[in-house]
C-alpha cells in the first residue's frame, strides 16, 4: 500500500496511552489541506489501510489469540509473549499497549477522514462512498479488536488532534454499546460499499456483512443476536461474487495471496511492506512461540486433526522436535498477506448459530458443517452420534480449533462460549469472570476516567 504516497492525516494524531505522534505528512502538504480532492482523500484512505500493517494489528493481536490459549507456547525471550503464555497479564505489557494504540491510531486516522467528508462537496456520491464505505469498515474492525481483547472502551467518532485533558479523558462504553457502534459503523459500510467491486485487499459490501456475521456471533456472549449472525453469514455464502471455498488440496493457497476464499486480508505484497509473524512462528527464524498445547510439550494442535485430513499437514509441520504453524511461512521477506476473514468463517458461524436457535437433527447445520468437513475429506457428522445441542456446540468448537488454528480465534472461541474455564488453566492472573486482557498502564495513567478490567 505505501506505493501510494501516504499523507499524514493531521498533524498531531493522538494514540490513546501513548504521546502524541507528531509525524510530518511525507510530500510536507499542511494537514488542514490534504483532503481536498480524490487524490488526497485516496492517499489518506491508503494511510488508514497502513495501520492494519503495524506489528501490534497484524501479527501480535493475530498470535496472541493462540498464544493465550491452547495452541501456541511461547520459547523465546520476549518476556511479553511469556506473560500471555501464562496468563499472567500486565497493565505495562508492551505489546498490550501496542494493540491499545494500534487500534486507536487508526480509529483516528479514519475518524479525520470521516470528518471532512462534508468539504468534499465536488466529488460524486458514488466515489464519497466508496472511501467512506471503506474507512466505517475500517473503524468497525478496530473497534471490534479493541472490545474482543479489552471489553467496554472510549468511542472516539470526530478526530483528535491535540493531548489536554478533555480530549484524553473519556471513560468507558458498556461493552454493549461498543458492539452497537461496531454494527452502526459495519452497517454505514454495507450500505456505502453496495456497488462497488470486490477485492480481498480492499474492505468491499461483503467484507462489511461477513465481518458483520462475526459481531453478531461475538456479542450473542452477552446478547442473544444469532438470528442476525445467521443471515449474515448465509448473505456471504449466496455471494455474487465468486467467493468460494478451496479444496482440501489446495487449502494452503488462502495464504498464498489471491485465494477465492479469502474475502479481506492485509496486504504485504509490496517491497517496502513487510511483517514478521512467520519468523516468530517458525524454525527457520527467531522462534518465539511454537505450536504445543502445554508447556510440557506432551499434545500438540496437530493431535487433533484426524490423519486423513487434509488441512493438518498445510496447517502444522514438525522438525522431528517441535511443531510449528505453516500458513504464514515468508521467514526471508515477511510478505505473507495476513487473512481476516475468509468464508470458511461464515459455513461454521452459521452452522453454529442456527444450533443456538435450535437443534435439528441433520439440519441445515449439519451441512453446513459437513461442507467445511467435506473439503477436508473428512466423513460427514450425523445426529447418530451428535444427539442434541451441547454436542452440536463441542463439534463446532472443535471444527473452528481446527480450521483456523493460529489465525487468531482460538481464545476468544473458549471467551465467548463460556468454555474458557473448562479448557484453559487459570495459572495466571485473568479474571475468569471475563478473560480480558488489562487496560494498558499508560492509558490508566493519562486517562483518569478509565477503570481497569478485573483482577489486574
Amino acid at each position: 500500500m505505501k506505493n501510494i504516497i501516504t499523507i499524514t492525516l493531521v498533524l498531531f494524531a493522538l494514540l490513546l496511552g501513548c504521546d502524541v505522534l507528531d509525524v510530518e505528512p511525507t510530500d510536507k502538504i499542511p494537514a488542514e489541506t490534504a483532503i481536498t480532492d480524490e487524490n488526497g482523500l485516496s492517499a489518506a484512505v491508503t494511510g488508514a489501510y497502513d495501520q492494519l500493517q503495524s506489528v501490534a494489528f497484524a501479527e501480535d493481536a493475530i498470535i496472541f489469540g493462540d498464544l493465550v490459549a491452547d495452541n501456541y507456547i511461547h520459547v523465546g525471550s520476549k518476556k511479553e509473549y511469556a506473560q500471555v503464555d501464562d496468563n499472567n497479564l500486565q497493565a505495562s505489557n508492551a505489546y498490550i499497549e501496542d494493540i491499545w494504540n494500534s487500534c486507536y491510531d487508526g480509529i483516528n486516522r479514519v475518524n479525520n477522514i470521516l470528518a471532512k467528508e462534508s468539504s468534499l462537496s465536488t466529488l460524486s456520491e458514488t466515489t464519497l462512498d466508496y472511501y467512506m464505505g471503506q474507512c466505517y469498515f475500517l473503524r468497525a474492525l478496530n473497534y471490534f479488536t479493541l472490545v474482543k481483547y479489552f471489553g467496554g472502551v472510549p468511542i472516539k467518532l470526530e478526530p483528535t488532534t491535540d493531548a489536554s485533558s478533555e480530549t484524553l479523558e473519556q471513560a468507558r462504553e458498556t461493552i454493549e454499546n461498543t458492539y452497537l457502534q461496531i454494527i452502526k459503523d459495519l452497517d454505514s459500510s454495507q450500505v456505502k460499499l453496495e456497488n462497488s467491486s470486490f477485492e480481498s485487499q480492499l474492505a468491499s459490501y461483503y467484507g462489511a456483512v461477513a465481518l458483520k456475521a462475526r459481531v453478531y456471533l461475538y456479542f450473542s456472549e452477552y446478547e442473544n443476536h444469532w438470528a442476525e449472525a445467521a443471515s449474515a453469514a448465509e448473505m456471504v455464502i449466496n455471494n455474487t461474487e465468486g467467493i468460494t471455498l478451496e479444496d482440501g488440496l489446495t487449502y494452503y493457497t488462502i495464504f498464498d495471496g489471491g485465494s477465492d476464499e479469502v474475502i479481506f486480508d492485509i496486504n504485504f505484497s509490496n517491497d517496502d511492506d513487510q511483517n514478521a509473524i512467520a519468523d516468530w512462528t517458525r524454525p527457520d527464524g527467531r522462534t518465539e512461540v511454537t505450536a504445543w498445547v502445554d508447556d510440557d510439550k506432551t499434545e500438540s494442535v496437530y493431535d487433533y486433526f484426524d490423519p486423513s485430513d487434509e488441512r493438518r499437514d498445510f496447517t502444522i509441520i514438525s522438525d522431528g522436535t517441535d511443531y510449528y504453524q505453516n500458513k504464514y511461512i515468508d521467514v526471508a521477506n515477511g510478505k505473507d498477506n495476513i487473512v481476516i476473514l475468509r468464508l470458511a468463517e461464515m459455513y461454521l458461524i452459521r452452522a453454529e448459530a442456527l444450533n443456538e436457535i435450535a437443534y435439528i437433527a441433520d439440519g441445515e447445520a449439519f451441512d453446513l458443517l459437513n461442507e467445511i468437513r467435506y473439503r477436508a475429506y473428512l466423513p460427514d457428522l450425523t445426529s447418530a452420534t451428535i444427539t442434541n445441542q451441547q454436542q452440536f456446540r463441542l463439534a463446532i468448537e472443535n471444527e473452528r480449533r481446527l480450521e483456523f488454528a493460529f489465525e487468531g480465534h482460538r481464545f476468544f472461541d473458549l471467551k465467548r462460549t463460556g468454555r474458557a474455564n473448562d479448557v484453559l488453566p487459570l495459572t495466571g492472573n485473568m479474571d475468569e469472570n471475563d478473560w480480558l486482557f488489562p487496560i494498558p498502564q499508560s492509558e490508566l495513567d493519562i486517562n483518569k476516567l478509565m477503570e481497569q478490567n478485573g483482577t489486574y
